[in-house]
């Protein structure tokens, strides 16, 4: 599916279900397992269906994994180091065979465990029991952690999301003398930006610096007007009168039979992956249009066959994708041999955060909730909003136009 363009700068080993498997320092566990074609990294926790990366932003289950004795870990999200035990979760046998896959077979429309057998006598406390013991995420962690301190910090700003229209924020207030917080759940600043290195001037210019930045951490929510993160140190409150959204969208995916197998990924993720050397080894379908999927053609050169998202009919395969469906006609069938389906589509805005904090939201019939807000970014008292999650495409020239703006308007 996937192979190396470069040779390792700092090789590592880490451990995964025990057997070691190269990888390079720094890059995301994920990326490690997919190089070395260890393809399905986890099960759906009902179903026992195969899953796998597919965002590389934290936005799905596919990559929960049990890492050092900690459950449900992101691996798209954690940075390789080395000697890691990576192991699969919630499965009978192992990842790529796992036993309780049956119930998928038993149950090809769902199951319903909630009301299965429930009220039968025996039977359905019974029911309850097994359900509980094969589903899930996981199992407890190995070790209690210990406590961690929290703190608070103050600011003039704070600014969640530090990809293109986060760091062209920050940039220019914080050069206007503003005290700015930035806060970010990848693993290094730039979000997108980090699948275009050669294209991203912006990660060059931004120098935040000491506990400004909160990186690796999960904007948890807002309370009583201030944010809470969850940072690896531990929890920080920061209050800041003025608080800019720049959370970016979710990748967009499609209904078709298959969607969910493992070589489904989004053309941003794709295009990620090959900036870690990682890329596929064979042809790749992208359906759909956009930066993304031009961004993705543009370095595979004649191994990308596109087509439109609406040509989409499915995708064949058992553990994971081999073939991708498209229609022709209204009764011809395309079938193309692939590994990889890399989806171009209209992002999800994320704009749960700043609906949390009183942004207004509108409804887009294409992309869903996006938050409403005025050419500057206004979306309520001491509210901005700027990037994808106001329902953007994502375009450089665009986005860093809308943030200089937003920057501007804070500013005066």
């Amino acid at each position: 599916m996937f192979r190396r363009t470069r040779a390792f700068r700092d090789p590592v080993t880490i451990h995964l279900d025990g057997s070691p498997v190269r990888a390079e320092r720094g890059e995301p566990l994920a990326a490690s397992l997919l190089a070395e074609d260890k393809i399905i990294l986890a099960r759906s926790p009902k179903l026992h269906r195969p899953r796998s990366a597919s965002c590389f932003r934290g936005g799905c289950d596919g990559c929960l994994m049990r890492v050092d004795g900690t459950p449900n870990v992101m691996t798209c999200l954690h940075a390789t180091r080395g000697d890691e035990e990576v192991e699969a979760q919630n499965v009978v046998g192992s990842r790529q065979a796992d036993l309780l896959r049956v119930t998928d077979w038993f149950f090809p429309k769902g199951i319903d465990h909630h009301h299965f057998m429930a009220g039968v006598p025996a039977l359905g406390s019974i029911m309850q029991s097994f359900a509980r013991k094969i589903a899930g995420l996981g199992r407890m962690p190995s070790e209690i952690e210990a406590p961690r301190p929290a703190r608070l910090l103050e600011a003039d700003v704070v600014v969640v999301g530090a990809g293109l229209a986060g760091l062209v924020v920050a940039q220019k207030l914080g050069a206007a003398g503003a005290r700015v917080v930035v806060v970010d759940d990848g693993l290094s600043l730039g979000g997108s930006l980090r699948a275009l290195p050669d294209r991203a001037p912006h990660l060059a210019s931004i120098r935040p610096s000491g506990d400004l930045v909160i990186s690796r951490a999960t904007a948890a929510g807002i309370y009583l007007g201030d944010l809470l993160v969850a940072a690896e140190e531990g929890a920080v409150v920061v209050r800041a009168p003025a608080k800019v959204f720049a959370t970016g969208a979710h990748d967009g995916i499609s209904a078709f039979p298959g969607n969910d197998l493992p070589g489904v990924f989004s053309a941003r993720a794709v295009c990620l992956l090959h900036t870690y050397g990682v890329e596929p080894d064979g042809p790749v379908v992208v359906a759909g249009e956009g930066f993304w999927a031009d961004e993705l053609a543009r370095r595979l050169g004649d191994r990308v066959v596109r087509c439109e998202a609406s040509a989409l009919a499915g995708v064949e395969g058992t553990g994971q994708v081999k073939r991708v469906l498209l229609r022709e006609g209204a009764d011809d069938e395309r079938r193309i041999d692939t590994e990889i389906l890399a989806l171009a589509l209209p992002g999800a805005p994320a704009f749960e955060l700043a609906a949390q904090a009183g942004a207004e939201v509108r409804f887009d019939p294409t992309r869903g909730y996006a938050v409403a807000c005025d050419a500057n970014g206004a979306a309520g008292e001491g509210i901005w909003a700027v990037g994808e999650c106001t329902g953007m495409d994502f375009d450089l020239d665009v986005i860093t136009a809308a943030a200089e703006r937003c920057a501007a308007a804070i500013n005066a």
